[in-house]
């Protein structure tokens, strides 16, 4: 790890070996290259993915080159489109796991690192138990680590033209790559570890507030939230990541009073009533006369819950899946009546679920008891648990 004069970290890719032998992947990517750039002007996306590029090249985030290097790899890649994404509504994602047969990729050769990054449960949890919950993500985490020099011809790649072969190369960590992760979270927890002793307290609540390159966090009044996105900010910013967007039920001098719903963590939190919802995203999943095993389960993954609201919800069809393997039946099988009727069931009902409201804000003092309730019949297994303080229950 190095620490450049204006405070970018520039890393190394964390190689298995010393002796790194990797292939060129030149002619499988150039395969890849040519059908990429094919659909994506049939779609329309070419002109756009290729802005996105040359904004990159402005950044010095990706750097062209003209000599050939036997050490080198290329990296296919391909545009994403996020048409609900409030910042890049069109992306590169490369992949670093394209291998020619017999041969390795490069996420082969690298390791991946331990997991540094905290649980989603643990952070939600602390972001409840304060009465003003703030949120902010970093702008392209990851494209504001530097990669060694000695590094950078493994993730080469075409630039997006149909008409001619232009090489560039990533000066930058690159999203895909197995290792990225855990290069931008030890970033961070060096960067975070390293504050001066006047930001220790600030710089301790973002070290348990980070899920990769989001921050989600909690504080107790308008003093501390204009403290913490203050400093929060300067702390980030010497290691030139830009701490944006940001979110909060209450308004201070630094940010405006948001409203609306807003994606926190892969759940929702509206700001103007201060709950939390679940996603469920079973509009675009249509259903189908043939219901099938790999049906249910594309059903039951349609909704995202890290904080276990809904799981009473969710267990009948999970156990309905249960029983289709104890059946052996494949994929695409026409299910059973006694599978397919409780499944259109919970099917039909399962839209009311988005609806489902919980206070974000979770009061917990002295009064306050914790209550467990399971119920296990033959076929279920239901835990539950809540807050009671007094009269007033809270999930």
């Amino acid at each position: 790890m190095k620490i450049l004069p204006d405070g970018r970290y520039e890393l190394c890719l964390p190689f298995k070996s010393d002796v790194i032998e990797l292939p060129s992947n030149k002619e499988l990517t150039r395969k890849r290259h040519k059908k990429m750039c094919e659909s994506a002007q049939r779609n329309g996306l070419l002109d756009d993915y290729k802005a996105v590029f040359k904004e990159c090249e402005e950044l010095k985030i990706i750097e062209k080159i003209d000599c050939e290097n036997e050490t080198s790899h290329f990296l296919p890649h391909r545009p994403v489109v996020k048409t609900d994404s409030i910042t890049t509504k069109i992306r590169p994602v490369f992949d670093a796991s394209a291998r020619e047969t017999g041969k390795n990729s490069l996420n082969d050769l690298l390791y991946k690192g331990p997991n540094l990054i905290e649980q989603i449960p643990d952070i939600i949890d602390r972001f409840r138990s304060y009465p003003i919950g703030i949120s902010a993500d970093i702008e392209k985490a990851f494209l504001q680590l530097g990669i060694a020099p000695e590094h950078r011809d493994f993730l080469r790649f075409f630039y997006p033209t149909e008409n001619e072969e232009i090489v560039y190369r990533h000066s930058r960590v690159v999203f895909g790559v197995s290792s990225s992760p855990f290069l931008l979270a030890a970033a961070l927890s060096h960067l975070l570890e390293h504050v001066p002793a006047e930001d220790s307290e600030i710089a301790d609540k973002l070290k348990v507030s980070f899920y990769v390159d989001n921050c989600v966090a909690g504080v107790s009044d308008v003093t501390q939230q204009e403290k913490f996105i203050l400093k929060a900010r300067e702390i980030l910013s010497r290691g030139c990541f830009n701490l944006r967007n940001w979110e909060s039920n209450v308004e201070c001098k630094y940010i405006s009073k948001s409203t609306g719903t807003t994606k926190l963590l892969g759940i929702l939190w509206d700001l103007d009533k201060d709950v939390l919802k679940c996603r469920v995203c079973v509009k675009d999943l249509e259903i189908d006369s043939n219901i099938t095993k790999r049906f249910i389960l594309a059903a039951v993954q349609r909704i995202f819950d890290s904080l276990g609201i809904l799981c009473s919800a969710t267990l009948p069809p999970k156990i309905l899946l249960q029983n289709t393997w104890k059946l052996k039946l494949s994929w695409d099988s026409t299910l059973p009546g006694d599978i397919v009727k409780p499944f259109l069931k919970w099917w039909g009902e399962v839209a009311k679920l988005s609806d489902i409201e919980i206070p974000r804000h979770l009061e917990i003092n002295d009064t306050t008891r914790k209550c467990t309730f399971l119920l296990m019949p033959a076929k279920k297994h239901i835990q539950l648990a809540y807050f009671l303080e007094q009269t007033l229950p809270k999930v």
